[in-house]
């Protein structure tokens, strides 16, 4: 498959979208990287001494780009990155013993000669990312998946989900394997959370206030690989809580989590370390960050003679809650109600949802709603496509775009209900599975307030309309800024046959809204508490 020709438009949709103050969370994204064996002299010397192995690795930006140029030719699946910001990837050295698919080689962008951005673990190794924190921000983490493993999907897992009538997701972004050839490979894409992520709220409550600050991570499987490194980072003067650690556990509530080694039949693993959002005034500051991660990779195998491995035990995640928006939602069906009269009466468009705005298109909560989380789709060799427990991740199914289509999603502001520090509700390229724009919580703030003489507490909640082009919206409260245009040079036409992607998706986007951490806590608040962002679509007289 060739590169993509087409362009996603990421600096018009950052000036267009989310306002100039926000555009440095999506500039400064070159193939930036640091330089091999660049890490601390002293801290290498000190594990070699100790008996590891040490290879120095670099780091890479992930961005829409590598998404388009890499990840779909060789995955058939972007994975719906999220363009709220781009990802840091470890690269890694390959060990001489370690099995490359030679079919997942650059999956996430183009890597040095012996380097890799998926890898395999023996049971006393472990990753080590480390250096300065971004600036001032919204969001920061690290997360390990596993990238893939042994194995196929029945006929019967596949036809449940093929049969699913509110599963978002089209059927070739879940079941594939690796090649995406529809061969009988033996391997399968996974993509699957293996724990909760170190976040910025896990950071401060250890380390106190981490942005801008030097934090250390380990990624292992051992216990005892772990308490070693920690005692060599120690005795280079890192203080131990400064330290954190991504245990691999050895199972979860399905089975084992394996196997682990350099075989071809092993897991491998990715990992990416995420920030979002930058505070106002220090756009700049994360730009040139993004432009040069100061952060360094270590690969590590321990000695022998630290004694047996001690496996992590089985996978945990943490509790979730959020504040009942129960209460909102008769609001939310005047809100409904509302949005069709204006439509209707003073931009001329007509809507089957509006003759029951309560039967409108519900996006979906994949982990609640279809319990697609990592043990679950490790289970039936699925893709769990980067599931995380840091946020709700609404997803809607693809909708067409090319016959005049307008959609207004409403929903709660869950960063005004106190239930997220940020939302981002994006654009994603169906034929794809790419993110490709974001409306973040300030440009969502105030935009159902044009309803207030009809519904209360408008302040809580968002109106948002996506078409190919606003002009069909003149006269709604706002409507320049409450409403985006989806370009073709933004996402193909129905009849661009020289696009890359799924040709029956081209012309479809899938919209969906994020709701990262609820304040107070380290996870995403809790969706059975939450309204879930409801769809009217629209048609335009005369099309």
């Amino acid at each position: 498959m060739g590169r993509v020709t087409r362009k996603l438009g990421v600096p018009l949709a950052c000036m267009t979208l989310l306002g100039m103050a926000a555009c440095g969370q999506h500039q400064a994204v070159g193939r930036a990287h640091t330089v091999p064996d660049s890490a601390d002299t002293g801290l290498v010397t000190s594990l070699r001494k100790s008996g590891f192995q040490v290879n120095p690795g670099y780091t890479e930006l992930y961005t829409q780009k590598e998404c388009r140029d890499y990840t779909y030719p060789v995955l058939k699946n972007c994975l719906a990155n999220n363009p709220a910001a781009p990802y840091v990837s470890p690269i890694v050295k390959t060990w001489p013993d370690e099995y490359v698919d030679p079919a997942a080689v650059n999956a996430f962008g183009k890597t040095k000669p012996g380097y890799t951005g998926s890898f395999r673990l023996d049971p006393q190794d472990a990753i080590v990312l480390y250096g300065k924190m971004p600036p001032p921000g919204r969001y920061m983490s690290l997360q390990t998946w596993e990238f893939s493993q042994n194995g196929r999907w029945t006929p019967g897992d596949y036809d449940k989900w093929q049969n699913t009538p509110n599963r978002p997701v089209p059927m070739q972004y879940l079941f594939d394997t690796i090649p995406p050839d529809g061969s009988q490979s033996g391997r399968t894409q996974s993509v699957s959370a293996l724990g909760d992520t170190v976040n910025n709220v896990v950071m401060e409550r250890q380390a106190g206030y981490s942005f801008g600050k030097n934090r250390y991570f380990i990624v292992t499987p051992s216990s005892t690989t772990d308490h070693a490194v920690r005692k060599a980072l120690q005795a280079q003067g890192v203080p131990a809580k400064d330290i954190f650690t991504e245990q691999i556990p050895s199972r979860d509530s399905y089975g084992p989590i394996g196997p682990l080694g350099m075989g071809s039949d092993a897991i491998d693993f990715v990992s990416a370390f995420r920030y979002a959002v930058p505070d106002a005034g220090q756009e700049a500051a994360a730009d040139e960050w993004r432009a040069q991660p100061p952060l360094k990779v270590l690969r590590l195998r321990a000695p022998a003679s630290l004694g047996p491995v001690q496996r992590y035990g089985a996978l945990t995640f943490a509790p979730r809650t959020a504040n009942d928006e129960g209460y909102l939602s008769d609001d939310l069906q005047n809100l409904l109600q509302a949005v069709c009269g204006r439509a209707v009466a003073t931009a001329h468009l007509r809507s089957t949802d509006c003759a029951r705005p309560s039967s409108a298109l519900s996006m979906v909560d994949p982990v609640r709603d279809l319990g697609w989380s990592g043990p679950y789709c490790r289970s039936i060799n699925m893709n769990c496509l980067g599931d995380e427990q840091d946020a709700i991740y609404w997803l809607g199914r693809p909708l067409p775009l090319d016959s005049g289509q307008v959609y207004a999603v409403v929903d709660t502001l869950a960063t005004e209900t106190g239930n997220a520090t940020y939302a981002a509700l994006s654009v994603n390229d169906s034929s794809l599975l790419a993110g490709v724009a974001n409306i973040l919580n300030p440009g969502l703030k105030g935009s159902a307030d044009g309803y207030g003489n009809a519904v209360r507490n408008s302040g809580k909640f968002f109106v948002h309309y996506f078409t190919r082009d606003c002009a069909v919206l003149r006269g709604l409260p706002d409507w320049p800024r409450n409403c985006t245009s989806i370009t073709t040079q933004m996402l193909p036409s129905h009849a661009d046959t020289s696009a890359e992607g799924d040709p029956a998706l081209h012309g479809t986007f899938m919209p969906s809204l994020r709701d990262y951490i609820k304040p107070g806590t380290e996870r995403g608040p809790k969706s059975s508490e939450v309204l879930p962002p409801r769809i009217l679509t629209f048609t335009q007289t005369g099309k």
